[in-house]
């Protein structure tokens, strides 16, 4: 079976899911997920940098994020790019999102890398596999806001997260912010801090046996640049 097909079975695999369709936190208010696997068609077809798996299965880098944000952005570039079921509007529709994630991540790899006398362009992230840490969607229309459950739904997609790192079989995981570091640590079975910034200065880089493991500043953080550079440095160093 060759990786798209295993990628295929995970992501009919996920469909079955409901570990996260009715959180509630304990003051009660409503955290639940949508799973967008539920529809097979709908899932492979979100022309997005963070959902377009098959044509980076191959990728050495492997970004870590946190969660898709709402289910209704998923569907608005499902409708549109069902206008022109095409790889090239596919790829225009990634090029055009306006993601400041995006922007900032290409950024830093770039500057990264040019200390190291690695020449890449604005096109690197078409090279990485790019995923997250939860894998359903929030309902509403905000990526921030109080309707999520970070934590349990980190560690309820923990698995799935696992079997996507085995599927691509990458030689270094980057993690932007804490909560996917915090998936990387439930199923690698290593000890992180309870914040980020702690994290990164006493375990800069995680060595396993097969993979490195560079937990990064989310790039949209309040962190001076020389200090997201330092850690974005640890790419290359280690690739």
């Amino acid at each position: 079976m060759n990786k798209e097909e295993k990628f295929k079975n995970l992501l009919k695999e996920l469909s079955n899911c409901q570990k996260c369709l009715s959180l509630k936190k304990k003051n009660g208010s409503n955290c639940s997920l949508i799973n967008i696997y539920k529809n097979q068609e709908f899932c492979q077809a979100i022309p997005s940098m963070w959902t377009d798996w098959f044509h980076r299965l191959d990728a050495k880098i492997f970004v870590i994020g946190q969660d898709w944000g709402p289910y209704i952005d998923m569907q608005k570039l499902h409708t549109e790019y069902q206008k022109n079921p095409t790889e090239k509007h596919w790829q225009n529709l990634i090029d055009t999102e306006p993601s400041l994630t995006k922007k900032m991540l290409t950024k830093y790899l770039i500057l990264s890398a040019k200390d190291y006398n690695i020449k890449i362009d604005e096109t690197i992230l078409n090279s990485l596999f790019i995923t997250n840490a939860i894998m359903c969607a929030r309902t509403g229309t905000t990526y921030r806001g109080n309707n999520i459950d970070l934590n349990k739904s980190t560690k309820n997609c923990s698995c799935f997260l696992k079997k996507q790192i085995e599927i691509v079989n990458p030689k270094i995981i980057v993690t932007l912010g804490y909560y996917p570091l915090l998936s990387l640590s439930e199923i690698y079975h290593f000890k992180i801090e309870k914040n980020l910034s702690k994290t990164i200065e006493t375990s800069p880089i995680i060595a396993l046996q097969d993979i490195t493991i560079i937990p990064l500043y989310h790039p949209t953080a309040q962190i001076k640049g020389e200090t997201q550079l330092k850690q974005y440095q640890r790419i290359w160093e280690n690739l």
